[in-house]
């Protein structure tokens, strides 16, 4: 992991966006997401959040202290300031007296306060943001830190890798119980807080201060997995051609669905070993990616030998899927005791020993996003293991991530498109003319 602040590049952006009238903090602030952004290894698919507190105008032309946050639906590989609507930080900071705080009173609070009122929503993790107090914050979900933060030791482990030089809180669900953790953990002689199964913050005073603390602490934590024994790779598994194999994969799963197959030196490392059935089971690296690929891949048989009893065989896994996702949702509805709406039970991702990993999708688009989450999952998974043993957050808090208002509200609403996930053949050969 390498720093790619450069000076110049960061002064081009405040003449850019300056021109247009941003705050030199802001540009700055989008200069350093859009760093962060760029690389997967560190921020994927608009998961990660960035902050800078700052000041702003209000209608009255007063200057007031104002946190610019990420809003919800902005990716920061591609993030502009409007990407960082800016909320009324005194109001925010008022909170913080508060002993309890619903989701609903949260996202209203951070509505009412933005000062562009058709803004997107703030990110979920604003009140953490704002109960930090430095100036920029950066919180990623970094496949090393991942590494260290999935272990059934975490805290100790992270103890052992950083020493002293970040703060950890266990698992809690993103708003505003997290927030007042966080804000407890910060101390000022610390760079970055790990919050375990999830991911990290740092901060500092400025945008590449924080910026270089996450390339650092990141950088540090690689190091620490790079300097245990690798896995041995797993033998490879004779399979029948993707060519094959894959269309009658797509027929078995029904009409409309586009897969998108990875088979890399990790995705084949896991899709090969022979722990894979229990490594399917164990759930996502960071709870925020099963809003995309559901909590675990169906597993299937090497797609060797006779394709049609191997078909047979795939539609009843999927059945059997389906059937365990269904019974997944009535236990845990049953626990919330909250009226939910059971989403599809179909799976994200498919594992095929022989083949690698097959995510899945209602577009192109959609199924390539699922299958750079499941790459991660693989990087993710055979790095925590040189380190100890991958033990990712358990079923019923991913549950409470996956059902959460706030995160399905990610993903937006759209409407499927008339040729969406049909095969369309244009011709002037059929008589038409």
């Amino acid at each position: 992991m390498r720093s790619r602040w450069d000076d110049k590049a960061a002064a081009e952006a405040v003449a850019h966006y300056g021109a247009a009238g941003v705050s030199e903090d802001l540009a700055l602030r989008t200069y350093s997401a859009r760093l962060l952004g760029a690389d997967p290894a560190i921020v994927l698919h608009g998961g990660g959040n960035t902050s800078v507190k700052t000041t702003a105008c209000d209608l009255f032309g007063d200057e007031i202290e104002v946190l610019c946050v990420k809003g919800s639906g902005w990716d920061l590989a591609s993030i502009e300031p409007p990407g960082h609507p800016a909320v009324r930080l005194e109001p925010l900071m008022r909170l913080r007296d508060l002993e309890r705080l619903s989701d609903e009173d949260m996202v209203n609070v951070q509505r009412a306060n933005l000062l562009d009122s058709t803004a997107p929503n703030p990110s979920v993790e604003t009140l953490l943001h704002a109960f930090i107090p430095e100036k920029f914050i950066d919180h990623s979900h970094a496949t090393a830190i991942l590494a260290l933060a999935d272990q059934p030791d975490a805290e100790r482990v992270i103890e052992e890798v950083f020493g002293g030089r970040v703060a950890c809180v266990p698992y809690v669900m993103p708003g505003f119980d997290l927030a007042l953790r966080a804000g407890n953990a910060w101390r000022d002689d610390i760079e970055g807080i790990v919050l375990i199964n999830h991911g990290l913050f740092t901060f500092g005073e400025t945008a590449r201060q924080s910026y270089e603390r996450m390339i650092d602490l990141v950088s540090v934590a690689e190091a620490a997995i790079a300097a245990r024994p690798a896995l041995r790779p797993a033998a490879a598994q004779s399979a029948a051609p993707a060519a094959q194999v894959l269309p009658v994969l797509r027929g078995v799963l029904g009409q409309g669905w586009i897969l998108d197959l990875r088979d890399g030196p990790q995705v084949m490392a896991v899709a090969n070993d022979q722990r894979l059935a229990d490594w399917a089971v164990r759930g996502v690296a960071t709870p925020d990616h099963v809003i995309r690929t559901k909590r675990q891949p169906l597993v299937l048989a090497p797609p060797a030998g006779d394709l049609a009893a191997w078909r047979e065989a795939a539609v009843a896994a999927l059945g059997a899927f389906a059937s365990d996702y269904r019974a997944y949702f009535k236990r845990h509805q049953a626990r919330t005791g909250r009226p939910l709406t059971m989403l599809d039970p179909d799976p994200r991702v498919i594992a095929l020993p022989g083949l690698g990993l097959v995510a899945v999708g209602r577009t192109a688009a959609e199924a390539a996003v699922a299958g750079d989450i499941a790459q991660a999952w693989a990087d993710t998974l055979l790095a925590a293991e040189a380190v100890g043993e991958y033990r990712p957050l358990g079923e019923a808090d991913t549950f409470d991530m996956e059902y959460w208002s706030l995160e399905q509200a990610k993903l937006g609403k759209r409407t499927a498109r008339r040729l969406e996930g049909k095969v369309v053949v244009v011709t002037g050969a059929g008589g038409a003319i």
